[in-house]
């Protein structure tokens, strides 16, 4: 994905007690962080005898690339951020994730309209009471340690991941068993009807990798370790130099699949023989590099580039949407905002447009919806309960921080410096917050530390992060207890319980309309605006398409 912006697509963001209180930290750095570059439209369910079209037509980036791809050569990418780890089970981070990408690959995953596709899995099947999933394997698929895939991986794999990732564990709540009846099926046995299931497992955020059974036992909860990076992907792990660079190469035993389903699936190619991942954290530096042939694609561009970008001969802009949503997270486990009418206060205090323009300046890249989800996931997309989204009045937050006995004392406002984004969310929010009465005192951190701090509700009263797309509602981050801000809602409990129940799509989109409602009623975060990101290659790129985020597979290099 791209920044998980908020925390980046906050980072490696989780770490507490659902995942443990680094692993919340990793959560939210993918909520920041993770500008996901989507152009589809639209998350759609597999139903019980395979996968389900839509019609969605791919966003297309401001320029496409133009040429047939040809094998050879280095693409060299400019990323923002190190990742924590290469595992892509084991962080969320988006910059493990698009790394990651290349090396590994899931089960199920998502075509290049978000829906929900086979990668490693050749079919499955649903017994009638849901409870039994069967999944037949793809055969001859070949780890880059040379072992054959088969169903003993798969079960290990699939293990690991119902320990670490928080999707993962949320699923194993409902899993009785995992077992493999031959070395090319495996069945997931559930204790009760549980509709998320595929959902879970073809979301592409602290994933259900595919990794030689072996590794996944020796690892255990511990991320891998460098010679354990192995996967079934078209590139494989060769190097990193720790803040500095990551190079994968083609791994010519790759067996792709032939559709044409574009994302996560379907045809891959490697193209060129490396991939270069330089880590270069300064914006202008990743800029300029394009722009003198340092570099082939550079990854979160501020929004005022983009008419140099898009009028540079040798460059050409990348839209990316969806992206993320950003949003100021209120801490509710102590005053002043453990009572709901100052959340409110804040809430009937933000004028949603300003925000929107402060932050991100032409209304290209912004859009003010209230909803959960993003109108580009057409199966978790409704305005339904949105009403209580950009109520900006400020004569009703004023009331309601006098019915609070709000006093005066100062608010400690939370952001980092690191993502301009997130800095000048920052600064428009204290602004309209000042506006009304309240005495806002923000401080900006350096990224690494922002991330310790929101571990700690005594660092801050709101912070400042992002959220990147989710595929399901069970993969929402700040639903969950232990995440930053620490919400817990017997509400929120009994709709995500009924949402794991519920197969029909009418009975779904009711579901999603009452999330809308609670979020605003509950106010755990308080959104502003959608974000339209902005990345960028140069004009030697062949064959690239946008998407949810990047990746450089049925890409060509040109010599």
């Amino acid at each position: 994905m791209k920044k998980v912006r908020g925390i980046e697509r906050m980072m490696s963001m989780y770490r507490v007690k659902w995942w443990g209180i680094s692993t919340l930290v990793l959560v939210m750095i993918m909520m920041a962080g993770c500008s996901s570059s989507s152009n589809q439209q639209a998350s759609s369910q597999p139903n019980q005898s395979g996968t389900v079209e839509n019609s969605a037509t791919p966003m297309q980036s401001a320029a496409e690339p133009q040429g047939e791809p040809k094998k050879g050569g280095t693409i060299r990418v400019a990323i923002d951020a190190d990742p924590p780890t290469l595992d892509w089970m084991s962080s969320p981070s988006s910059a493990t994730t698009t790394v990651a990408y290349h090396i590994f690959e899931q089960l199920f995953t998502l075509d290049q309209n978000l829906t929900i596709k086979p990668m490693l899995a050749e079919d499955f099947k649903v017994s009638e009471d849901q409870k039994i999933y069967t999944i037949q394997l793809r055969e001859g698929v070949t780890f880059h340690n040379g072992a054959t895939m088969k169903a003993a991986d798969v079960v290990a794999s699939i293990n690991r991941w119902g320990a670490l990732s928080g999707v993962g564990r949320t699923m194993f709540k409902k899993v009785q068993e995992i077992r493999a009846n031959d070395d090319y099926t495996v069945e997931i046995v559930m204790k009760e009807a549980y509709a998320p299931v595929l959902a879970n497992m073809a979301d592409p955020t602290q994933s259900l990798a595919v990794i030689p059974a072996d590794i996944a036992k020796q690892a255990d909860k511990a991320p891998l370790e460098d010679a354990q990076l192995i996967g079934t992907g078209p590139y494989q792990f060769d190097s990193w130099k720790r803040g500095q660079q990551i190079m994968l190469k083609r791994f010519d035993n790759y067996a792709s699949r032939e559709e044409d389903w574009g994302g996560l699936t379907g045809k891959k190619v490697a193209y060129a023989d490396q991939l270069q991942f330089k880590i270069v954290k300064d914006t202008q530096v990743r800029f300029s590099g394009l722009q003198t042939d340092q570099f082939d694609y550079a990854v979160r561009m501020p929004k005022d580039l983009f008419e140099i970008i898009k009028s540079s001969p040798n460059t050409r802009p990348v839209l990316t949407k969806p992206d993320s949503w950003i949003t100021v997270v209120p801490d509710k486990s102590q005053p002043p905002f453990n009572d709901v009418r100052l959340r409110q206060a804040i809430n009937f205090a933000l004028d949603m447009d300003k925000i929107g323009q402060g932050v991100y300046g032409p209304k290209d890249f912004y859009e003010v919806d209230g909803a959960v989800f993003f109108s580009d996931q057409k199966d978790l997309y409704t305005t339904e309960g949105t009403e209580g989204y950009n109520v900006y009045n400020p004569d009703k937050a004023k009331e309601l921080m006098k019915q609070a006995g709000y006093d005066g004392k100062p608010i400690k406002l939370i952001a980092t410096n690191s993502f301009d984004d997130h800095n000048n969310a920052a600064q428009v929010l204290m602004h309209q917050l000042t506006e009304v009465g309240f005495n806002v005192d923000l401080q900006y951190l350096e990224w690494a530390t922002f991330l310790n701090a929101v571990n700690d509700p005594a660092n801050f009263d709101l912070f400042v992060t992002g959220f990147p797309p989710t595929y399901d509602m069970t993969g929402l981050l700040w639903i969950n207890p232990t995440f930053p801000g620490l919400y817990t809602s017997p509400k929120m409990d009994a709709l995500v319980e009924e949402w794991t129940r519920t197969l029909d799509q009418g009975e779904k989109t009711k579901l999603l309309g009452e999330l809308n409602k609670l979020m605003y009623e509950e106010l755990p975060v308080i959104k502003f605006v959608n974000e339209v990101g902005l990345e960028a290659s140069n004009d030697k790129l062949t064959g690239y398409q946008a998407w949810l985020s990047y990746r450089f597979w049925n890409v060509g290099i040109a010599k």
